[in-house]
């Protein structure tokens, strides 16, 4: 009896592995869920349009289309033999701006006004901190040649610092289980797809959604961290602006080697000091995360300012889009992300203070 079991755990074991080899070779030709991580690299998305329908939102479009060209860019075909002056915009969800029609998302709207003598595209992905973004620009920026390269950057790497780094970050510093997975990566077409579902299942599970519109409502309670609570966690922040300083001069390096002109944005949020213009909701007493406003903005200011003071040391164009763009909700889709409304003041305020 126990020979027969083994025989069969033997055969089963054999069916598995045909199974696999079998899968393997087929998404070889055929992925039906692209990738952005391979290994340690970016795998950029080309050639994808997506439709997304809009039936319950109403800062975005209805029936807005989000295209990437042949690079795995937003905006137009890349072509580095151009006359033109090429931009990419390079930052996470804010930049990318997914659920944002191909001619709503602000790098787009900063490109329709800065005129047909640029080419523009929106390099954004989600998710990215700057460690993303310095992998994104080793693999891709000396073929690419932008003259100018635009980071807004700093939310994601708040995020990090707060849960240990996101999946992408953490194979790049820790040996621990999931980086053996991600060598693995490099070669098996399977296992990425596995690993795919995996990261959206546990965002699922963590609530990372970028697609919920928010309403404020008024709150009859709020339940903030106690100032001794908050000093711990804006000392965490603090500790970690070394590390991030030094991905920031990176970033810098990186374009300077490759003849490219690094332009920063700090990242707004729609919660800080003020009243909101359009629900009349205090910005600053307003729960959000066990936070309240005011501290949930000090948190991501502390990542603004290091990216303001790096910009002075280096002589470096910084554009406080953190300070120039209002707090008012009709901007915002959510804490951070920009409705069509905020995009164009977002396009307004870069045009304006490019070249200042």
């Amino acid at each position: 009896m126990l020979k027969g079991i083994l025989s069969k755990i033997i055969y089963l074991f054999y069916v598995l592995i045909i199974v696999a080899v079998a899968l393997e070779i087929f998404l070889r030709f055929f992925s039906p869920v692209p990738v952005r991580i391979k290994g340690n690299e970016v795998v950029l998305p080309k050639n994808q349009k997506y439709t997304l329908p809009n039936d319950k939102f109403s800062k975005i479009s209805k029936n807005a289309i989000h295209t990437k060209n042949s690079v795995g860019f937003r905006g137009e075909e890349w072509d580095v033999n151009s006359k033109k002056t090429k931009i990419i915009f390079v930052g996470g969800s804010t930049t990318e701006c997914f659920f944002i029609d191909d001619n709503k998302h602000w790098p787009f709207l900063v490109g329709k006004k800065i005129g047909s003598q640029f080419l523009v595209n929106n390099a954004g992905l989600n998710g990215h901190s700057t460690k993303g973004h310095i992998s994104l620009l080793n693999g891709y920026l000396s073929e690419l040649r932008p003259d100018f390269a635009f980071f807004l950057i700093g939310i994601n790497d708040l995020a990090t610092t707060e849960n240990g780094g996101n999946s992408f970050d953490r194979k790049l510093t820790e040996k621990n289980g999931e980086y053996y997975v991600l060598q693995i990566e490099e070669h098996s077409r399977l296992v990425n797809l596995i690993h795919s579902f995996y990261r959206s299942y546990q965002a699922f599970k963590l609530g990372v959604r970028d697609n919920a519109e928010w309403t404020l409502k008024k709150q009859d309670m709020q339940n903030y961290l106690s100032q001794y609570e908050m000093n711990k966690v804006l000392e965490l922040h603090k500790k970690a602006q070394a590390q991030y300083a030094k991905r920031v001069l990176s970033l810098i390096n990186i374009c300077k080697k490759n003849g490219v002109k690094p332009i920063f944005v700090t990242q707004p949020l729609l919660f800080g000091e003020g009243i909101d213009p359009t629900s009349g909701i205090d910005l600053g007493n307003y729960e959000i995360y066990n936070m309240s406003g005011i501290q949930y903005f000090q948190k991501l200011e502390i990542y603004n300012q290091t990216v303001r003071e790096l910009c002075e040391k280096q002589n470096l164009k910084c554009i406080d889009l953190a300070k120039l763009l209002p707090k008012d909700s009709k901007y915002f889709f959510d804490d951070m992300h920009f409705s069509d409304a905020g995009c164009e003041k977002i396009s307004e305020i870069i045009f304006e203070n490019w070249k200042k």
